[in-house]
């Protein structure tokens, strides 16, 4: 793996995680695509802003520097976020991400409250006072995050609380960017450049469209009432789709859909961000070329079918983590929530988190005939099949997958 660390008190897992007798559990994690960092470390400004704005949809982003791990670039962040499924306490997470141009590798650690929660927070509000607790964000002063960006969690109070998440978090991050190699091979990589938006050429027009599920190098676009389907030219497009990433149209009040905008003539493609620094708008370029139904169909095999619902099922994961679930249906299918359509999410039933998928209307063939729904416990295995089986229902509606979109939900309120 690209980074290694010092794992001494640490019970190695597997071949990439570890765990500290804390409950404290460290990952590394390779990814090998562009990374989606809403901008370069060399504008650390703007990179705090979006950041910020981005873990405030789930929690609250304490702290982000760029810091050298051996020698080399590196974006630490300290997240905290509520502790799923249950009504009090808090998780925090430390990550170093070296990115490159066209990977990256991830070293986090997840340290979790456990047993009474809050202490730290209670004896600091009383001292500081709670008229003088609560703080705007540093990096985005307009941001109403999940969680309070508050005086507690300064780090000047880190020594007073030593088996508090947040100071084991911030001591293993000390200990890291001292002890910590970095291979030299992936150290030589070119690094992470954001690329600017491409130039609207004169005459140009650009119109909104609306994506479908991406199967292979496919994507079926809705472009006002007519759906049309295109090849991609490269792997931009399908890096950012469903990951939350891009700019939304908002269907309803609680619906969404990624969105992008497209010259039809030319197959020319601006890709917005969905967040913006002081209202200005960044986007990716790509170009796709128009194809019929028949001729994507003509290069699709039933693996590529499935391989596209299984990554409507990862998606369904990463939206949780959001605070989002999502609807599979008609890429038609705007507005309100209507017929025929799967709901997939990742939800708590009693302390548990469970991977759902809900029919709509309830299969009348096949393996799910009569099943209103299906569940599992939620593991990566099985937030990926629930895809498969919103597949399955799919296949009875006779509906292409390239005329298949993933709808954004979130709860109401």
């Amino acid at each position: 793996m690209p980074i290694s660390f010092d794992t001494s008190g640490f019970r190695q897992l597997d071949q990439n995680t570890w765990q500290h007798p804390s409950g404290d559990q460290a990952e590394l994690t390779y990814y090998g695509v562009v990374p989606d960092l809403p901008a370069g470390l060399d504008d650390l400004p703007r990179l705090r802003h979006h950041l910020a704005l981005i873990h405030g949809e789930t929690g609250c982003l304490i702290e982000a520097h760029v810091v050298q791990l051996a020698g080399v670039a590196a974006l630490l962040r300290i997240v905290k976020m509520p502790l799923p499924d249950q009504p009090n306490g808090q998780g925090f997470v430390c990550s170093f991400t070296i990115p490159k141009s066209n990977c990256s590798a991830v070293l986090q650690l997840g340290a979790m409250e456990r047993g009474m929660t809050g202490t730290r927070e209670a004896i600091l509000a009383a001292e500081i006072g709670f008229q003088n607790w609560t703080k705007s964000h540093p990096y985005a002063p307009e941001l109403q995050g999940v969680l309070p960006f508050h005086a507690g969690d300064d780090p000047r109070h880190d020594a007073r609380f030593p088996d508090h998440p947040l100071a084991r978090a911030r001591a293993w991050a000390h200990h890291v960017v001292r002890t910590a190699q970095v291979d030299p091979q992936f150290a030589s990589l070119p690094p992470y450049q954001v690329q600017p938006p491409p130039p609207v050429a004169a005459g140009q027009t650009l119109v909104t469209a609306l994506p479908s599920l991406p199967v292979k190098d496919f994507v079926g676009l809705q472009i006002g009432e007519q759906t049309t389907f295109w090849r991609m030219s490269d792997p931009k497009l399908r890096e950012m789709l469903g990951r939350g990433l891009m700019g939304r149209s908002p269907l309803a009040e609680t619906r969404f859909r990624d969105m992008l905008m497209i010259d039809p003539e030319t197959g020319e493609v601006m890709i917005p961000d969905r967040f913006t620094t002081n209202g200005e708008m960044t986007a990716h370029g790509t170009r796709l070329t128009q194809v019929t139904l028949h001729e994507a169909d003509a290069e699709l095999s039933d693996e590529d079918v499935l391989d596209a619902f299984r990554w409507a099922g990862q998606m369904c994961g990463e939206a949780a983590e959001r605070g989002e679930y999502l609807s599979l249906e008609p890429i038609e299918n705007q507005g309100e929530q209507a017929d025929p359509h799967v709901l997939l999410a990742v939800q708590p039933h009693e302390g548990q988190p469970m991977a759902i998928a809900q029919f709509s209307p309830t299969p009348t063939e096949g393996p799910l005939a009569g099943s209103p729904s299906r569940s599992a416990p939620a593991t990566r295995e099985s937030v990926v099949g629930i895809g498969l089986i919103a597949g399955m229902a799919v296949n009875e509606w006779r509906s292409h997958p390239l005329r298949m979109a993933i709808t954004y939900k979130r709860p109401a309120g």
